[in-house]
């Protein structure tokens, strides 16, 4: 497996691999995930396998600390020290091996060259504990929008 930049060639994979982590609970549109992606390539990438099919993906981006983007909303560069980490979805036959680790892993050695000085994220789909697992903790000071459901959790942790 190898973790590289999301260039243009990857944009229809990774709409299949959203589309299988979420159903249609919440898959955003290809052009607001693009305007994530615009405002920080380098802190978003794809997994790729031997044969170069997008196994996962991670997507984050500066945002506001202390408040959270809501879904389908397009983005612009933000100068900010926080980080958001937006989406990080695996495909089902990928699952188990490791790859969200991988994929976080290689977020936080980059970051470790950048001057963000905290990340937040929402979790879904009753993923809290994984996220505890790298460090996030429940931050009852961030608002979760609507838009991520009843048992969306806002989490956050320092870099």
């Amino acid at each position: 497996m190898n973790i590289i930049p999301i260039t243009s060639s990857h944009w229809f994979q990774i709409e299949q691999v959203q589309h299988a982590a979420y159903g249609d609970a919440f898959p955003e549109s290809i052009a607001v995930l693009k305007s994530k992606v615009a405002a920080s390539p380098q802190t978003c990438f794809v997994c790729i396998d031997d044969q170069q099919v997008v196994v996962g993906y991670l997507i984050s981006h500066p945002y506001h600390k202390g408040s959270t983007p809501k879904l389908h909303q397009t983005m612009t560069i933000i100068d900010s020290v926080h980080l958001h980490l937006h989406d990080l979805a695996i495909t089902t036959t990928s699952q188990r091996q490791g790859l969200p680790t991988l994929l976080l892993n290689h977020l936080f050695t980059v970051l470790n060259t950048m001057t963000y000085q905290s990340i937040s994220l929402i979790s879904v789909q009753d993923s809290a504990k994984f996220w505890g697992k790298f460090g996030f903790i429940s931050d009852n000071t961030l608002a979760t929008p609507t838009t991520y459901g009843d048992n969306a959790v806002c989490m956050s942790r320092p870099i």
